[in-house]
């Protein structure tokens, strides 16, 4: 992610969250907010320019999700990877977002 900052981890975040509900191969996940001195302390490189910045976090909870575990871990890491613009979009055509 570049830059580095809180509000592009939030948008990150916010993200792979709605990508994960709405895609075909529908993965429901969880956010946390964590503050700026939280995240900041356990990332000091990322820039603070917001209060905080919501977080995905795991939520198997049942013994029998580890045999899920793999699958689910993929799918996420998929949802994690930068999408190819669409034509007409922002970032297609280079203009801000």
């Amino acid at each position: 992610m570049d830059p580095a900052t809180l509000t592009a981890v939030d948008a990150a975040s916010a993200r792979v969250l709605a990508d994960g509900m709405s895609g075909p191969e529908p993965v429901f996940l969880s956010t946390l907010k964590a503050d700026r001195e939280a995240f900041t302390a356990r990332h000091p490189k990322v820039t603070a320019d917001a209060e905080g910045a919501r977080i995905l976090r795991s939520v198997l909870m049942k013994p029998e999700s580890e045999l899920h575990v793999e699958r689910l871990h993929d799918r996420v890491e998929q949802l994690t990877r930068p999408r190819p613009a669409r034509p007409g979009s922002p970032v297609a055509s280079g203009r801000d977002v």
